[in-house]
């Protein structure tokens, strides 16, 4: 019985009594009515904080664009870049960028190029096939199909040893794997069903609903195989526009917001209902450089163009009064801590606008009256890419910086993610103002990724950092001693960066969350498709 019709039933008992003829006075009946009415009330209120009680349970998360309806990047429903948390990998990334077991016990090196990983025990999808060593096999053959890594592995990369035991041996050296592996694209999912569609797993939350450019809704998996979720249900948001997803947590429609524009973290931080989280930096902006581009888009060929850029950028400036402070100035294409001893390899570049006129002059680009240096007819016109997830704000500081030594900087404006990785790939850019963030354990990832010449992304070829550095990089991948594969790594991003210019770094970005003071438990992690949701609470 509710609480609301045991206050009713009190209520008629008492109106029952009353009418039996007890010992009532005109002010006891009054006293009476009172009291019925007060309990009923007490009832319907404890109704609603019943009610609030079990709904507060469902954490509603304003997300940015729902980037999976447009398939790009390889993106992977509920799983990248949006992690729901419906799926588990072998191995998971810690907070500080260290390798944990997840779905596997333990991991080993046992030589020619192969690690062998134990699986756990006792562990069922969420559709109640067993997780076992064919559920791995037949996961990482839709990974491969699907080309969604850069790991070096095929379809007969995974051998099975025992039920509970897999070896998997990439196609070329590449000791780092474990390192690889934690990235949520080589999740676990039920042999026989489509993550594209439904991703069954085997994680703390099983799925729901997917509406597209609309929401995705998981619910806490009852059955799962360690700490059981604290919320009961989440349901990701999704709003394109920026300003659109501060407005829905001003509005009380959602709890928790992913991205909060800067611009906007005095007003939110300056409310007593809500507070602001920012993640550890682990997202790099950097200008990604066409160095080996057709015409037009061949200027940046020359070397001394490229270090030129790197000198020109005021990167407090932009920090200071753009950001607002909500940034680091990491002269690094990658989390400086996860190189180790050697981060220091990477010396980047100081803002030296003099350095910069000076590189061009001995280049014989001499500065126009129109403030556009030009040289044998022909102007040092830019078309530059930018990262959708941008501001304004940003992508016009850096076009005027560059302006005032004499680079005319033209933003290809794009509407979508789909177009953006589409232009990439063809190479019609000179500049990339792009956003990296070092998703995985592996110090060589985004080295490899982006500027390694075997790398299986299309727009690696416009970056390429040379044959020098694709050895570097290849040293790393053999090394068997994590602080040496750190040392590669940092020598590959000091050709890139310091030597050849390829990559200019701007800085390192604060990502930043808002939500309201009853969600407690939220710990942004640095890599933000590896965000955990299973701690979360709302009081």
């Amino acid at each position: 019985m509710t609480g609301r019709r045991r206050a009713l039933a009190v209520a008629r008992r008492l109106r029952l009594n009353y009418d039996f003829g007890l010992a009532c006075t005109f002010s006891s009946r009054v006293v009476c009515l009172i009291l019925c009415l007060s309990l009923v009330i007490l009832a319907g209120c404890q109704g609603d904080a019943n009610r609030a009680s079990a709904s507060k349970q469902e954490l509603i998360v304003g997300a940015g664009a729902d980037v999976s309806a447009t398939g790009a990047f390889q993106a992977r429903l509920g799983v990248y870049p949006l992690n729901t948390n419906v799926a588990e990998t072998l191995v998971r990334l810690t907070p500080d960028y260290g390798v944990e077991p997840l779905l596997a016990t333990r991991f080993e090196y046992v030589g020619q190029n192969t690690w062998r990983f134990y699986l756990r025990r006792g562990i069922r999808f969420h559709d109640g096939q067993e997780f076992n060593a064919r559920a791995v096999q037949s996961s990482i053959a839709q990974h491969v199909k699907g080309g969604f890594g850069y790991s070096f592995l095929d379809e007969n990369s995974i051998k099975i040893v025992d039920d509970f035991t897999v070896d998997i041996t990439p196609t070329q050296p590449n000791l780092p794997l474990p390192q690889q592996l934690v990235h949520p694209n080589y999740s676990i999912f039920a042999p026989n069903t489509d993550p594209s569609i439904k991703p069954v797993g085997t994680g703390p939350f099983r799925w729901v609903e997917y509406k597209r450019n609309e929401r995705i809704i998981v619910e806490r998996n009852e059955d799962y195989w360690g700490e059981k979720a604290r919320l009961n249900r989440i349901t990701f948001r999704f709003f394109p526009d920026a300003t659109t997803r501060v407005l829905s947590l001003l509005n009380n429609e959602v709890d928790l917001v992913i991205d909060l524009p800067r611009e906007q973290v005095s007003t939110i931080a300056g409310r007593s209902d809500f507070t602001v989280e920012r993640a550890p930096v682990g997202l790099l902006l950097s200008f990604q450089i066409n160095a080996h581009g057709n015409k037009p888009y061949d200027l940046l060929s020359n070397r001394m163009l490229r270090r030129a850029i790197g000198y020109a950028l005021n990167r407090r400036e932009l920090i200071e009064k753009v950001w607002g402070g909500e940034g680091a100035d990491v002269q690094n294409m990658t989390v400086p801590a996860i190189l180790g001893p050697h981060a220091n390899l990477v010396k980047g570049f100081t803002y030296d606008a003099q350095q910069a006129a000076q590189l061009m002059d001995a280049e014989g680009w001499r500065m126009d009256q129109d403030g556009v240096r030009e040289k044998d007819g022909r102007k040092l016109r830019l078309v530059m890419l930018a990262s959708t997830e941008l501001d304004a704000g940003t992508i016009e500081l850096m076009q005027a910086q560059l302006r005032q030594v004499g680079i005319d900087v033209q933003w290809a404006k794009l509407p979508d993610v789909g177009s953006y990785a589409s232009r990439l790939n063809s190479g019609e850019f000179d500049l990339n103002l792009g956003l990296s963030n070092q998703n995985d354990a592996n110090p060589l990832f985004l080295p490899a990724l982006i500027y390694y010449s075997k790398s299986g992304r299309p727009f690696a070829r416009w970056y390429y950092a040379g044959e020098k550095f694709d050895r570097v990089v290849e040293q790393g991948m053999q090394a068997s001693d994590p602080l040496e594969v750190q040392r590669f790594a940092a020598e590959s991003i000091h050709i890139a960066i310091d030597e050849e210019a390829v990559n200019v770094p701007v800085a390192g970005v604060l990502r930043l969350y808002a939500m309201k003071k009853t969600v407690d438990g939220f710990a942004p992690h640095p890599s933000q498709t590896n965000q955990s949701w299973a701690q979360v609470n709302l009081r």
